[in-house]
């Protein structure tokens, strides 16, 4: 936040006895120094010489409150504001006072009156934006923030509250854009470098943010934010050492310290011996202070290292402890997904299947290796990166955000438009959109990955798209695969991963949709085993390269030491070589997966059922 010693829209000039502008400028010139006194002393000079006019009162109320007498800086600046309620300045300042004492609805309607009163204030958008961004509130966030850039395109904190609004809303590229706007106007932003290294490794543009990253770090070199971001990006490319080793400094310091020691966890296996376990117990002791995410946070890195040492109980208390906290911060329409994938179903009737057909894009030849989260796309994606005909091209965003530009075909699917009125052009388009935002992640080859999990729910529309794509749905034991959702921390990404009930759901319907797809798309759509895989790496690639038209090559069983980044849960245990250590996970916590086994009953043999205790 920031305070603005401009004019806003009240004429100061209007108040009688105005006094000198020079020595309103030695009094801002001694705030900006920490002069306080000083400026207290010419500030009660003028006072006694032309009264208590408005700006007067609320320049010595703006100096009080950086002397830390916030209780003296409020009564003087509302007194000001009393007697000139139209003077936009006057409701700013008082807001950015509220704001540093955690009065941030107070604060926010004072933001507000200041835009209304003057439109043309880019302070009163830009610092209205921000307090938008801290409360969650996005989108006005950002539009507010465009309004401030606007009226001043170099303002660097704009810049970057604006860049933080869209990486919150999950806009990296645009971003992107604005956060390189924003080091154009100042290089030596470190928070500059630190938001764009985030927003990059997420783009799994992995140097980029590693430069970024320790850019940030010289610039501020106690910087947890930098060093977390630069662990993140060594971590992605496989250099878990010197990613650990960040992540332990940053650990347990503000204001990135949980998050470091979250990652640092996940790393790799806790021991006895490791510092994670003290530094856990002592963010425990005080977990009550933290706000509910950061305990959501807390509670998973708790979880890991309790199961690490072999406490599967209190693990369990730990996780059940997060997910109730996400479930509430981030609620799952269960209801809502299933209608949405029956809806899918539904829309890919033959009739379609067959009226649409035959256009598309054939310029590229998708592998959509999807499923439910942690099912094994990651590592199915990673033994595709070492074929010399496929780009690994790791969760690509490209047919989520096709579809949601194809105005015509969600119209069709929410049944605003008739389904009649759907050509083989609507489907040529979204081909065409999809490879548009393929190329534009730099891939040009003919066969490329993409682990973007949910895009099982849109086989239908992507086999009329794109003729060539092929989809490789990876099946995983329902119980292993649901409890590795359970206790991953997705946060909003995952919703369903919060609660039993919701998790059951949810391997109903990708059952449901995996056994249709496979049978409305003959040849289009393959299941995989992801313990077949584990188990027998050649003896299941081969025959599913022989569906996909490709050569076996050996390298694809050397992912475990391959260059390519990864950005995803699995980051750990995918530079690793195989190992069966994932698979029957479930059973040391079979005791406390019975409410979620009875929920799977049609999906479990008796064995797994009698093993949760049940009948």
């Amino acid at each position: 936040m920031q305070h603005d010693n401009g004019t806003g829209r009240h004429d100061e000039a209007a108040e009688k006895a105005a006094p000198a502008t020079e020595v309103l400028a030695r009094i801002a010139r001694h705030q900006a120094a920490g002069r306080l006194d000083q400026a207290l002393e010419l500030l009660d000079g003028l006072i006694a010489q032309h009264g208590p006019l408005p700006r007067l009162l609320h320049y010595k109320g703006i100096t009080l409150g950086l002397r830390g007498a916030p209780e003296d800086a409020e009564a003087l600046m509302r007194e000001g504001l009393r007697k000139a309620p139209d003077d936009p300045l006057q409701h700013l300042d008082l807001g950015v006072l509220l704001v540093g004492q955690g009065r941030a609805d107070e604060a926010e309607h004072l933001f507000r009156t200041a835009t209304e009163l003057a439109p043309n204030y880019g302070a009163a958008a830009a610092n209205l934006g921000a307090l938008l961004v801290q409360q969650g509130q996005y989108g006005e966030a950002i539009r507010q923030l465009d309004r401030a850039l606007e009226l001043d395109g170099s303002n660097v904190d704009v810049l970057t509250n604006l860049a933080l609004a869209q990486l919150r809303r999950e806009g990296r590229r645009a971003a992107v854009d604005v956060l390189y706007r924003a080091l154009a106007a100042d290089p030596l932003s470190a928070r500059a470098h630190g938001l764009l290294a985030g927003a990059l490794y997420r783009l799994e543009r992995h140097d980029a943010a590693e430069h970024h990253a320790r850019r940030a770090l010289e610039l501020a070199p106690e910087s947890t934010e930098a060093r977390l971001h630069l662990a993140n990006a060594l971590a992605a490319r496989g250099a878990l050492d010197e990613a650990r080793a960040l992540l332990l400094e940053a650990a347990g310091r503000p204001p990135a310290g949980l998050a470091a020691l979250a990652r640092l966890v996940q790393l790799g296996k806790v021991t006895p011996q490791g510092p994670e376990r003290a530094l856990v117990a002592q963010y425990l002791e005080r977990a009550d202070s933290l706000e509910d995410a950061a305990q959501a946070t807390l509670h998973h890195a708790a979880a890991k290292v309790c199961d690490d040492l072999d406490d599967p109980d209190r693990a369990m208390e730990h996780w059940h402890a997060a997910n109730a906290i996400s479930a509430r911060l981030h609620p799952h329409d269960a209801d809502a997904f299933a209608a949405r994938a029956a809806r899918l179903r539904a829309f890919a009737a033959p009739a379609l299947l067959a009226r649409c057909s035959g256009a598309g894009v054939s310029d590229i030849a998708p592998i959509f290796i999807c499923g439910l989260p942690r099912s094994g796309t990651t590592l199915m994606d990673q033994m595709f990166s070492g074929h010399p005909q496929v780009t690994a091209g790791g969760e690509l965003r490209a047919m989520p955000q096709a579809l949601h530009e194809a105005t015509r075909l969600r119209a069709a699917l929410e049944e605003r438009l008739p389904e009649d009125q759907i050509t083989a052009d609507d489907f040529a388009q979204l081909g065409e959109r999809y490879m548009d935002l393929v190329r534009a992640e730099g891939i040009r080859s003919e066969y490329v990955s993409d682990k973007m999990p949910s895009n099982y729910l849109y086989a239908g529309l992507i086999a009329l798209a794109l003729p060539r794509a092929r989809l490789l749905v990876m099946r995983r034991h329902p119980l292993d695969c649901l409890l590795s959702n359970y206790t991953q921390h997705f946060g909003r990404n995952q919703p369903f991963s919060a609660d039993f009930d919701h998790l059951a759901r949810a391997w109903t319907v990708f059952d449901d949709m995996t056994r249709f797809w496979q049978e409305a798309l003959p040849g289009r759509v393959r299941a995989v085993s992801y313990e077949a895989v584990v188990q027998d790496p050649e003896g299941q690639m081969r025959p599913v390269l022989d569906w996909l038209g490709l050569d076996w090559h050996p390298a694809m069983l050397e992912f475990a030491g391959a260059s390519r980044p990864v950005v995803t849960a699995s980051q750990a245990q995918v530079r690793a070589p195989l190992n069966a250590h994932a698979i029957g996970r479930w059973q040391r916590h079979a005791r406390h997966l019975r409410p979620l086994a009875a929920r799977l009953r049609a999906h479990l043999p008796p064995a797994d059922l009698a093993r949760c205790g049940l009948d």
